[in-house]
């Protein structure tokens, strides 16, 4: 405990169990104020979850966004793999969750403590049918001590232990867990979490919270009613006939109802603006910090101004592009390693074209390759692999029926190539990937076209 005024005049000394040190200094603080900075424990992060509500939206939020990706296996070369054992794990992770579920839980963690752990043990055949989410407070990692030249995680971790409570623990093996966390640039295990990061920030904002409910709760008058009497010698005080009429007229009407008196009163208010004392500001840029720390946009969250639909879409669409998409295929990619998916040239990925946000993003996408084959950039086969689709074979092309703007469009095309405006070859690819013909046909109609001075065409 630090020398204060009490230990400097009298020479008293005291220890942390010393009570009555501890109400001396305490009446002191309530007379004299609180001068030292209050600073929350970040050693329990799910505490300060629970606790602190802009904390845990944040979390909340990227987590559900992260869990919204739908995971897809494909090889080495993009192409999709329908048959495997992990088709089925991510079917049914576990009895009572889905797989956006086990997601969800991995990226509160993750959110929380920077690292993340769920049993999945190996089973015969190298085959994993269970997954389950652990609360990253209950794992400790025993690690071998070792650092360089370890080519596998089990050269840097020995186990893991998943204590049940404070006395009962069991050991899990290196093999039948998957340990996924966010780097801090250092440490290769066990980093430093966010939490500690923002320290000031979640401190500022429980202390903002007890001073608006000391102002609420706390009250006390809102104002003085004094008599406006006076005389040559001054201002005259009521009588105490007049006090209590009015003192027992105020506790009969409800807090809706007027006072009236007949006593020559003036009223002078006590109470303070609150916004005067900017704690919503405050608390704004706090809940700001939180929401960079974990790369989102401020616009995603509620605010009392600012937000228009542009802002909101625009937000939304950034955070998916810069952190939710790049971080979900990073965790998938550690999920893909660690269950040994890589060493069979697979690769578990996270797929977000049915969010609504990016759907602009595909349709900007889809105009610049419609754009390249236009000018025979690339072919039909390379603008569906562009796309994320497999190429089509010739069998599999179905001739559908053309309406109206089709048609249209097709004469178009012809047009073109009649006048020289566009080339044969590209005009078949236009006609391959717009209309869905066989290259067959595109290359029939193509060259049937006979050649026609420009100024005819009218």
């Amino acid at each position: 405990m630090q020398n204060n005024f009490w230990t400097n005049i009298f020479g008293w000394t005291s220890g942390k169990t010393d009570k009555l040190m501890e109400y001396i200094n305490g009446v002191n603080t309530e007379f004299w104020g609180k001068k030292d900075p209050t600073w929350i424990d970040t050693d329990k992060p799910y505490e300060l979850y629970i606790k602190i509500p802009e904390l845990r939206t944040v979390i909340n939020k990227r987590a559900l966004m992260m869990s919204s990706g739908k995971p897809y296996l494909c090889d080495d070369d993009g192409n999709l793999v329908e048959q495997h054992w992990i088709k089925d794990l991510i079917n049914k992770p576990n009895p009572t969750q889905s797989w956006s579920d086990v997601m969800y839980s991995l990226a509160v963690n993750d959110g929380l403590f920077n690292n993340s752990f769920a049993y999945c043990p190996k089973r015969s055949f190298d085959i994993r049918n269970l997954l389950i989410p652990l609360p990253s407070n209950k794992i400790k990692i025993k690690g071998t001590g070792k650092f360089l030249n370890q080519l596998e995680s089990d050269g840097l971790i020995e186990n893991y232990e998943f204590w049940y409570n404070t006395e009962k623990y069991e050991t899990i093996e290196v093999e039948d867990m998957i340990y996924l966390n966010t780097p801090d640039g250092i440490h290769l295990i066990n980093p430093v979490n966010r939490i500690d990061t923002l320290k000031y920030p979640l401190s500022n904002i429980l202390s903002q919270y007890n001073k608006r409910n000391v102002l609420l709760e706390n009250i006390g008058a809102i104002g003085i009613l004094s008599s406006k009497k006076s005389d040559m010698g001054g201002s005259l005080p009521m009588t105490m006939e007049e006090k209590e009429d009015i003192q027992n007229d105020w506790l009969k009407r409800s807090k809706d109802k007027l006072l009236i008196t007949e006593a020559d009163v003036s009223w002078t208010p006590m109470s303070y603006p609150t916004k005067d004392l900017m704690l919503f500001e405050e608390l704004t840029e706090d809940k700001m910090a939180i929401i960079d720390a974990y790369g989102l946009s401020y616009y995603l969250f509620s605010q009392s101004k600012g937000a228009t639909f542009t802002n909101v879409n625009e937000g939304m669409k950034m955070s998916y592009q810069d952190t939710i998409i790049p971080e979900t295929n990073q965790m998938y990619d550690t999920i893909s390693h660690q269950l040994g998916l890589d060493k069979e040239g697979l690769h578990l990925k996270a797929d977000f074209s049915h969010v609504p946000v990016l759907q602009d993003n595909l349709k900007d996408e889809s105009a610049i390759v419609v754009s390249l084959v236009q000018n025979s950039v690339i072919d039909t086969d390379e603008a569906r692999n562009m796309l994320g689709y497999a190429p089509k074979e010739e069998t599999e092309r179905a001739v559908q029926p053309l309406n109206g703007a089709q048609v249209t469009s097709m004469v178009t095309v012809t047009e073109r190539v009649a006048t020289g405006l566009l080339s044969p070859a590209s005009a078949i690819e236009i006609l391959v990937i717009s209309f869905g013909i066989s290259r067959q046909q595109a290359e029939a109609i193509v060259n049937n076209i006979e050649p026609v001075d420009p100024q005819s065409i009218g």
